[in-house]
């Protein structure tokens, strides 16, 4: 009786810490600091409309370094195309902005999919800028359209954004 009370109590302290040491894992795991933005945007199952603008924000409070800005989007299998055209529109912290026209490659020529997924929903983090200097200091928008000179585009589930701070210029 007496190493059956010694046992369970070994047994409790064990579980508890070994549930305290998978928490710590866990939330370690989830922060990543270099991330300032990874969102997708739920879009209408009608399709992405011209009307239809994502945007996104984010703070740079280390201007010294290089920065990485992806496109995210995830599509289902019946979409017909083998690309996909955006425009970003990026405003700045003193409020000047640029606009850039993106082409996304989605598919290789023999028609397999770049992205990855499970089933019918096939996700993209396709990189747009890389070693992107952003310069200032301050908070950074970035509004996307879809540009493929249809009203209406089938078959895109989400799209959205990603913005990775890289090494130090220097």
């Amino acid at each position: 009786m007496l190493q059956y009370g010694y046992f369970s109590t070994f047994a409790l302290l064990l579980k508890k810490y070994l549930f305290i040491l998978a928490i710590t894992a866990f939330l370690f795991a989830g922060c990543n600091e270099d991330v300032l933005v990874d969102e997708y945007h739920t879009l209408p199952v009608s399709g992405w409309e011209y009307k239809d603008v994502i945007t996104d924000s984010f703070e740079v409070l280390e201007p010294g370094h290089y920065h990485q800005l992806s496109a995210n989007l995830r599509i289902n299998g019946d979409y017909p195309y083998a690309n996909f055209h955006v425009k970003m529109n990026i405003t700045f912290p003193d409020s000047s902005s640029k606009e850039y026209n993106v082409p996304l490659q989605l598919a290789e020529k023999s028609g397999k999919w770049l992205g990855s997924g499970l089933g019918d929903v096939i996700t993209f983090r396709i990189p747009v800028f890389h070693r992107k200097f952003l310069t200032q200091k301050g908070k950074y928008t970035v509004s996307i359209s879809q540009d493929m000179r249809l009203e209406s585009v089938p078959n895109i589930v989400s799209a959205g954004l990603r913005v990775e701070q890289q090494e130090e210029i220097f």
